[in-house]
């Protein structure tokens, strides 16, 4: 398994485990999964659109607003968007590394 994947299952873990997790480790993951969204993005070279940009400020905007109020759908839901979206650039940067190989 890749760093990438690894990260994935770890997100997708805490977020069925929400009740155990403590504020700081639900902080660290979502400070981790953004900037990894942000350097894959990079990685793609795509940039994001003017949607994604809004949605990944909103996504942030929502991950505070979940750690005050401690709601665990809520935060099961950021833990989810964020574990989905490092998926799909995953795709997105195997195809692009398939590609270069292929050259």
């Amino acid at each position: 398994m890749s760093y990438t994947t690894d990260f994935i299952s770890k997100l997708t873990r805490a977020a069925n485990a929400v009740d155990k997790l403590s504020t700081d480790e639900y902080r660290r993951l979502v400070e981790r999964a953004v900037r990894m969204v942000r350097e894959m993005r990079l990685e793609t070279s795509s940039r994001p659109s003017r949607g994604n940009c809004v949605a990944m400020g909103d996504l942030e905007i929502a991950a505070l607003m979940v750690e005050a109020a401690a709601n665990h759908d809520e935060v099961e839901g950021v833990l989810l968007k964020l574990a989905g979206m490092i998926r799909a650039l995953k795709i997105m940067v195997d195809e692009k590394i398939d590609a270069r190989k292929g050259e």
